[in-house]
């Protein structure tokens, strides 16, 4: 059985892993607690998990330093990491903003072996390389979900460039920026590898899918099952047909979801265009804009948006046929009427008119916007 070593990560994840049935042990590397302490030799670890949640600061409100970190187990090294990796541990590391100095953000994470270096950002809208349609990485998109990520995304990293130029790339993105900067990424180094990932809205809750479902296949690649990971008891063959059934599910799912996105996408452009090729439509239109933007005389634009209708159609009594919208028609002409001394012209400056009441125009607005959608739905 695989050996996992939480490092900086809650007491509770330790627990449900165990319950579980996962060999896990738990170690703190200091920034968080100012405590650096590990349950073993590191060589002796297969799997490690990084998820640290802030960087300690001292009374003063500094942040600590490397050297006030108090080592409670100097007998067990970090520095055959290195070494370890490359005959094939694996680290799952979670980029968290623990910082807001930037030396003091990267000094959490750069005692990681082949660990790229930070930099913050601010990014709102990141894009999730599609590992599915990777042959190589594709055991990796249980873990790179865009949805699943805490927005913004507060750091970007600098991973190096491909050092295996062979059909397997040693470097893979996982998620970028629309500057196509690095905010997530694969890195294999020997027969190990470092799965950096951004922040999520729960980390704990994607180390349990890594672990579930990445992991198995991470090492079903490299290493020989034995006898007792061969054979599946009825119990497992049984969740396991669930599992796939399930994963078949979500996968249709999705991809019906992305083609139903692109649809809508579509269908939006469509309808702007349509709308934009109309006179009345962007007329009316223009003339909501101007109310919402002008208190003191919205009401005079928004019975300008019932004129340029009975423009359109020749007449009131045609507009309010063809639009079946007396009742609000008659509600708009009826405030601007009372409220003005000439509806069809903008008041002078110093005009004195009748100051409709909070209530009055609201539902002249409401009327008008239900006037407006009639209209729209009659050009589609």
């Amino acid at each position: 059985m695989l050996s996992i070593l939480l490092l900086d990560c809650s007491k509770e994840l330790a627990e449900k892993l165990k319950r579980q049935g996962f060999d896990v042990s738990s170690g703190t590397i200091g920034f968080c607690d100012k405590k650096r302490q590990l349950p073993s030799q590191v060589y002796e670890k297969d799997i490690f998990i990084y998820n640290p949640r802030s960087f300690k600061k001292d009374k003063h409100g500094f942040y600590i330093e490397s050297d006030d970190i108090e080592d409670l187990t100097p007998e067990y090294s970090l520095h055959y990491l290195s070494e370890h990796i490359e005959r094939g541990a694996t680290f799952l590391i979670f980029i968290n903003h623990v910082s807001d100095d930037i030396e003091k953000q990267n000094e959490a994470y750069d005692w990681i072996p082949f660990m790229p270096e930070a930099y913050f950002t601010k990014d709102h809208q990141p894009i999730a390389t599609r590992v599915s349609k990777d042959l190589n990485y594709n055991y990796l998109a249980p873990i790179v979900l865009l949805k699943n990520l805490r927005i913004p995304v507060l750091q970007k990293i600098s991973p190096p460039k491909q050092k295996q130029y062979t059909y397997t790339p040693d470097v893979f993105h996982l998620f970028f920026n629309r500057n196509y900067e690095i905010l997530g990424v694969f890195i294999k180094r020997g027969l190990g590898q470092l799965i950096i990932l951004p922040e999520y809205q729960n980390n704990e809750e994607i180390v349990g899918i890594f672990l579930n479902r990445v992991m198995p296949k991470i090492y079903s690649r490299e290493t020989k099952i034995n006898l007792i990971d061969q054979f599946l008891s009825p119990e497992e063959l049984t969740i396991s047909n669930e599992v796939r059934e399930a994963e078949c599910v979500i996968q249709e799912a999705n991809e019906t979801l992305e083609v139903a996105k692109e649809k809508l996408a579509s269908a939006n452009r469509n309808k702007i265009q349509v709308i934009k090729n109309d006179e009345t439509a962007v007329l009316i239109l223009n003339y909501y804009d101007l109310a919402t933007q002008q208190e003191d005389v919205a009401l005079f634009y928004l019975y300008k948006i019932i004129e340029a209708l009975e423009k359109k159609y020749g007449s009131e009594k045609e507009a309010k046929s063809i639009l079946i919208c007396n009742k609000e028609w008659n509600l708009i002409g009826k405030v601007a009427n009372v409220s003005y001394a000439d509806i069809r012209h903008a008041p002078k400056p110093g005009e004195k008119i009748r100051e409709w009441t909070e209530e009055e125009i609201k539902n002249c607005f409401t009327d008008a916007e239900k006037i407006i959608n009639i209209y729209l739905s009659t050009l589609f």
